[in-house]
């Protein structure tokens, strides 16, 4: 490898690096114990091969370049050197392609909303904080912004979690973000057939040209805050195959409940909150319609999915 890489991000399946001239992530299965790199790269092939269909869909996935194993000797005397010390004992490697970050204006925008003062000039001129995604949390709102600071605080832009309060705020389309979640969600349970647990949706730029990969069909968005951007999807290792039965939807409705509150919820007080829920609800179920067979036996689950999942709140 003749670029050197850098760390842009770790989680419970290990790290992921990428360099600055090349479009490629690198995640390494170097984290706990119990997460499989190879169901990550099996699980977002299939969602990959989901969207090769006439219906509909508006989310951005990474394209899925290769599967490296520990013992591929041939590949790991190439690269290794561009990992830093520490980081060269080989392991299984994914290579997908790198979802972009947000540029510097975009950045600076939120650093100047959000971060505190004391921390924005350190903020601004951090390495790390140049990786930037936004995870549209549209199920929760902050608790009380206008509480008083803590004296230690923290803030990072590496998956800034955007609460439903502050995408009002900044008058960004969270129905349109809904409706992206529930379209993909059909997608994946009633043609890729996995449960989609514990995926994550951000919102980045959009790849430079759609029309090289799957997912050319995204839906790009324009906001005086964020610029173009689209809803992302990623992160798979967790999701897990899904029986066309009561049997699966049951897990499924587990898995929307268990994961970070990307999603609108049933359930709430507040007017914006249920009409947000509505939109995404009336979306999933006009998604699923279009998708399965009406004379199907399963036509009868996008149904049960929503009653159970309104059921649980």
């Amino acid at each position: 490898m003749t670029v050197e890489l850098r760390r842009i991000g770790q989680g419970f399946c290990g790290t992921v690096w990428a360099s600055s001239i090349e479009s490629n992530a690198f995640k390494r299965e170097d984290g706990g114990p119990g997460r499989s790199l190879y169901k990550d790269y099996t699980m977002h092939l299939k969602t990959l091969e989901s969207l090769h269909t006439d219906h509909e869909h508006r989310i951005c996935v990474p394209a899925c370049h290769h599967y490296i194993r520990s013992d591929d000797k041939t590949w790991w005397d190439s690269n290794v050197s561009g990992f830093p010390d520490g980081f060269q004992i080989p392991c299984n490697v994914l290579i997908t392609e790198r979802i972009p970050p947000f540029p510097d204006e975009v950045r600076n925008r939120i650093i100047e909303r959000y971060c505190p003062e004391e921390l924005k000039a350190s903020i601004k001129s951090s390495k790390p904080d140049e990786d930037c995604l936004i995870r549209p949390y549209l199920g929760r709102r902050r608790l009380d912004p206008g509480r008083k600071q803590r004296r230690f605080q923290a803030f990072s832009l590496r998956n800034y979690p955007l609460h439903l309060d502050q995408i009002e705020e900044l008058q960004l389309d969270g129905v349109l973000y809904a409706r992206v979640m529930a379209e993909t969600l059909a997608h994946l349970y009633w043609i890729a057939h996995i449960d989609a647990n514990d995926v994550e949706f951000v919102l980045a730029p959009p790849r430079r040209d759609q029309a090289e990969t799957e997912s050319a069909g995204a839906q790009i968005m324009r906001s005086s805050i964020l610029g173009d951007h689209c809803v992302w999807l990623l992160d798979f290792d967790c999701c897990r195959s899904m029986s066309q039965d009561e049997a699966g939807v049951q897990q499924a409705v587990g898995a929307f409940y268990r994961n970070d509150p990307f999603y609108p919820r049933p359930g709430r007080t507040d007017d914006r909150d249920r009409r947000l829920w509505e939109e995404f609800r009336d979306q999933f179920l006009s998604s699923s319609a279009a998708i399965l067979d009406p004379e199907s036996p399963e036509a009868r689950l996008p149904g049960l999915w929503i009653a159970l999942v309104e059921q649980k709140c």
